[in-house]
């Protein structure tokens, strides 16, 4: 072998020496850090979705949630009842799981707080009547969502009552069936958003996600960390949220949000 080659040769043992190291530590997520894993991002994501309005414009936009147990009334007049409630049973106990919020159905409309409806699409007026109140109120969500949830509060930003309609057999001729449910139901719990800047989400409206992501796990852990109180505002929140940060810095769930959101998930129980 000539002299001449050996630098070369060398050199190259040396980049695949480094290559494999690299290689490793990705692999092991030393350096793996996705974008929705930054606290600066997660923030940013948080601000958007809980504190901004998607129809609604709101000049001093305040944390709201539930303060109370959620009690779901179920009612269907359209397709398989009995998959729609498994369904919407399934995820209601996901959200359970991250938020710690106890979430239970009741067949008494009047002791519940949650109104789950699935009906026809040429019904939706008629049930934003009857469960919402004035179908005008709704108009623009009524004219351009595909399914309709609608959060009500007291003084407090406390949430006291929510409603979520879906039209089963027009979700099901735009392929959203699924969507409706852990969309809707999910904003329902406090997160009444969306925007195209958050992402991966449920609450971005051209990304492709049909289930919650990790970075949705981790928008519910800070909406129902206790280090959060409703009625906060916007400048109240941001100069929580770094705190809210270190915690789930602490017990690694940023770090182990992707598996973290599969714990009793739709996602798991259905197999996909």
């Amino acid at each position: 072998m000539p002299l001449n080659t050996m630098p070369n040769i060398v050199r190259k043992h040396s980049l695949l020496i480094l290559c494999s190291i690299w290689s490793c530590l990705f692999s092991h997520g030393t350096f793996a850090i996705e974008r929705w894993q930054h606290d600066a991002y997660i923030e940013n994501s948080f601000i958007k979705i809980a504190l901004e309005r998607e129809y609604k414009k709101t000049a001093n936009p305040k944390i709201i949630r539930w303060e109370q147990p959620v009690k779901i009334f179920f009612s269907s007049d359209a397709g398989d009842s009995a998959f729609q409630k498994e369904l919407l049973s399934v995820h209601a106990q996901h959200l359970s799981h991250i938020t710690g919020l106890p979430i239970d159905f009741t067949l008494d409309p009047e002791e519940a707080n949650l109104y789950a409806i699935f009906t026809y699409y040429n019904q939706m007026e008629d049930k934003v009547r009857q469960y919402a109140g004035d179908p005008n109120k709704s108009r623009k969500a009524l004219d351009e969502a595909l399914c309709l949830g609608k959060i009500f509060t007291n003084t407090h930003s406390e949430i006291t009552k929510s409603v979520i309609i879906i039209p089963v057999d027009y979700a099901r001729q735009k392929a959203r069936f699924l969507d409706c449910i852990v969309e809707e139901i999910t904003q329902l719990l406090g997160l009444p958003n969306d925007s195209g800047d958050v992402f991966p989400s449920i609450f971005n409206d051209v990304s492709t996600d049909i289930y919650l992501s990790p970075l949705d796990y981790l928008l519910l852990r800070t909406l129902y960390s206790p280090r959060l109180k409703t009625g906060l505002n916007v400048t109240q929140t941001k100069a929580i949220l770094p705190d809210i940060m270190k915690d789930l810095h602490q017990t690694k769930e940023i770090e182990n949000a992707i598996n973290l959101v599969q714990e009793y998930s739709l996602k798991r129980y259905l197999g996909d």
